[in-house]
């Protein structure tokens, strides 16, 4: 491991940058000028002996006491009808809550007999400005079940004053549960430490903008503290999206962002903007007429959707003119497009991923808004934005898609990388990626920056997307919960290890949250309260991710290996076969590598050079590092096509058209078959069905032994074959049938032929 001079040198400026800006007065509470932002916070206190306490169903949930069945025996409330995820048990906390003053929220939750366990969380519901800003309860979020009582405890920062707050309980549609002993009351934070600020040791080292993604709880009180010793740049976690931005067409509402820029111009700290164009969190009327019916990929529709388009973009930089007359405003960049690549392979080009924008607009979207973003913010640096952009077949997407849009001319600055990683994944792996940009950088001569816009490090055993509309059930690593924070030091330690190399390429480095507590790994997509994926914990103090990157020399000493490592997942091998054996795939096997041991060879069946069939295999590969810690198998397909067939099969009814039978008779259908093209169909390969269309009261099949006269040779061009069908029909009247002959040829092709067989029945 080579010693950071850099960042050694960094600690002791860091200690005296660090001094001084750790008593920031909560400017939104001084200039909110409400009883609320004046106020302290009070206690709310809820054991539901005697009632309700003040609660109520939210949505279509219902609410309602029940003696006897609390933790002590006592009253608990039960919530049951409960249709959708967030539809719960809900309080008015509005008085209970000031401004820059954190709370300390905690209850008891208990899933109603005869429920599988699942997840609860807290949430916060502000409403203030006109609209509604939905807030998790940092760290109150839990897997509860229905045998215990389980605590739930977190802590809630008012971040601007707001005119009505409320605090409910939610979890997944159709689970009903029982709370108890519910407190809300002043939290006693512990002081900031004076340790290195990441601005300081990062900037030494040539990243410009060292950010955190932030929402108004972090503009106030002790965390505001943390953001300005620590950070000279913040991302709007959600209030610089679409829904948030342009709920309806035509209706702005800034009062969100425009707090985060009021925070930005006090503090002199600088504003990644996020995002433009996405296909998640952006309002359903983007993509429709103005009936409500989708948008298609008419010229009608297209010039609608762009002009949409331009009309949010356009909308946000007018606003901005607004307020800074003079264009000196803090946001130094754009993610102009989102997420816009798959994570696997499709038949989109550079497997972009089937968006609404997608398909209305097709690939081009991605260019009009960038030209849009360039025409409306000419001076802010833009950026594409993805994440698994480190994974191997995801990088090649990605990087393609780059090189297409500097061929076509589009105005792009740059490349993020969101790195929503876990310390299981290879560091090696987001190396390559930077570098895969840094050399289609030099080879269009087109300078090209990187940024890392929403780093975190799941302490989970394996995230496999950071995708919002994903799932799955993400497992703890280890229940050692201080052996994943130390390993999860010594993976930033080798993940900055990696930035510092590319730091003349990398502008800024953002973390996806400012303490354990507030990252969405906490409940997405199930509670996971283990996990440690920042460089502050919930209390806001330094974790070993923060020593990992400032000073490795402090962490503790490194547990044992207890990581698996990864196999990288594989697109579909696709290979044309010339003889109807298939062909031999000399395929090159899935990536694969662990933190620790480094790169690693897959073993994987059918192995590399196999004989594949025609059609579709699926190749299993597996993997475990020296510590004896195996891989989750990764699986592809490789698809095996034989050549574009020759020949021409057919078939036709010696009968006629219509074949006249009487009931309770057998009757018997000639159908002549052979093949009019070139090549050779294989008798062998012969099948035959024939398909009621409609209703049959009858069935229409081969005769005994036409299958093995027709398939003991082959057909070469001009040769053909005779077949009979039988039926027995049972009742007058008419019945069809769809007959396909279906073989292939000398090299695997399939062939086949259809044709209509219409049977009149008669007494």
């Amino acid at each position: 491991m080579k010693q950071r001079t850099l960042r050694t040198a960094a600690v002791a400026s860091g200690l005296l940058a660090g001094i001084g800006v750790l008593a920031v007065p909560p400017a939104s509470a001084a200039t909110a000028g409400t009883t609320q932002a004046a106020a302290a916070a009070s206690t709310l206190t809820s054991t539901f002996d005697t009632g309700l306490d003040g609660w109520a169903g939210r949505g279509d949930a219902k609410v309602e006491q029940v003696a006897g069945a609390g933790r002590n025996g006592s009253g608990a409330l039960r919530v049951t009808n409960r249709l959708q995820n967030w539809h719960g048990a809900t309080i008015d906390v509005t008085s209970n809550l000031a401004v820059g003053q954190t709370v300390a929220v905690s209850f008891w939750a208990k899933l109603t007999p005869g429920q599988a366990p699942t997840s609860l969380n807290a949430t916060v519901q502000l409403t203030a400005n006109g609209s509604d800003a939905y807030q998790g309860v940092a760290g109150a979020s839990a897997t509860v079940n229905a045998d215990t009582w389980t605590q739930l405890r977190g802590t809630y920062t008012l971040g601007t004053a707001a005119t009505r707050a409320q605090l409910y309980v939610e979890g997944a549609a159709g689970v009903s549960f029982l709370l108890d002993d519910v407190r809300v009351a002043p939290f006693a934070e512990t002081p900031i430490q004076d340790v290195p600020g990441l601005k300081d040791v990062l900037g030494a080292q040539g990243f410009e903008h060292v950010g955190v993604a932030i929402d108004s709880r972090e503009t106030v009180g002790r965390a505001s503290q943390l953001v300005q010793k620590h950070f000279n740049a913040f991302t709007p976690e959600n209030d610089g999206k679409p829904e948030v931005v342009q709920p309806t067409e035509g209706r702005f509402n800034f009062s969100r962002l425009d707090a985060l820029l009021d925070y930005a111009d006090r503090t002199g700290t600088r504003v990644y903007g996020h995002v433009f164009v996405w296909h998640s969190q952006t309002p359903a009327w983007f993509f429709q007429r103005a009936d409500g019916t989708p948008l298609t990929n008419s010229p009608a529709d297209q010039a609608l959707l762009r002009g949409r388009m331009e009309a949010h973009i356009k909308g946000i930089a007018d606003h901005l003119k607004a307020r800074y007359p003079d264009g000196n405003y803090p946001i130094w960049a754009w993610d102009v497009v989102n997420e816009v690549v798959n994570d696997g392979d499709n038949a989109n080009p550079h497997d972009m991923r089937d968006s609404r924008w997608f398909q209305v607009l097709g690939e081009h979207f991605v260019d009009d808004a960038f030209r849009f973003a360039d025409e409306y913010f000419p001076q802010q640096k833009l950026f594409i934005n993805d994440y698994n952009s480190e994974m191997p077949e995801k990088r090649a997407d990605y990087v393609e898609l780059v090189g297409a849009l500097l061929d076509r001319g589009v105005p792009i600055d740059g490349v993020g990388h969101q790195v929503h990683v876990d310390f299981g994944r290879p560091v090696q792996w987001l190396d390559d990626s930077l570098t895969a940009v840094e050399k289609l950088s030099a080879q269009k001569g087109k300078p090209l920056l990187q940024v890392i816009t929403e780093l975190d490090v799941s302490t989970s055993k394996e995230v496999v997307s950071a995708d919002v509309g994903g799932g799955g059930r993400p497992a703890r690593a280890t229940e050692d919960d201080a052996a994943a924070a130390a390993e999860n030091g010594y993976y930033y330690r080798d993940l900055f290890d990696v930035l510092e190399k590319h730091s003349r390429s990398i502008e800024s480095v953002t973390f996806w949250g400012i303490s354990n507590a507030r990252t969405w790994l906490r409940t997405w997509p199930i509670a996971r309260p283990w996990e440690q994926p920042l460089p502050f914990d919930d209390d806001l103090q330094v974790t070993p991710a923060y020593w990992g990157i400032v000073d490795p020399s402090k962490l503790p000493p490194r547990p044992a290996d207890f990581l698996a490592p990864r196999i990288a997942a594989k697109d579909p091998v696709r290979v044309l076969s010339t003889s109807p054996a298939g062909a031999k795939v000399h395929y090159v096997p899935p990536v694969a590598g662990d933190t620790r041991d480094g790169v690693l060879t897959p073993n994987c069946a059918p192995a590399p050079g196999a004989q594949f069939a025609i059609g579709t295999t699926t190749v299993t590969c597996s993997v475990s590092d020296r510590a004896g810690n195996a891989a989750t198998p990764v699986s592809f397909d490789v698809v095996v096509t034989p050549p574009p067939t020759t020949t021409k099969l057919y078939q036709q009814v010696n009968n006629g058209p219509v074949v006249r039978a009487n009931a309770h008779q057998t009757v018997q259908v000639v159908v002549q078959l052979g093949n009019r093209g070139t090549g050779k169909l294989l008798g062998s390969s012969f099948s035959y069905r024939c398909t009621p269309v409609g209703t049959a009261p009858f069935a229409l099949e081969l005769a005994p032994g036409s299958a093995q006269q027709v398939g003991n040779r082959d057909y070469g061009a001009g040769q053909n074959a005779n077949l009979t069908l039988r039926a027995r029909p049972t009742a007058t009247g008419t019945a069809t049938f769809d007959c396909t002959v279906s073989m292939t040829d000398a090299f695997g092709a399939p062939v086949s032929a259809t044709t209509r067989v219409t049977i009149d029945v008669r007494k």
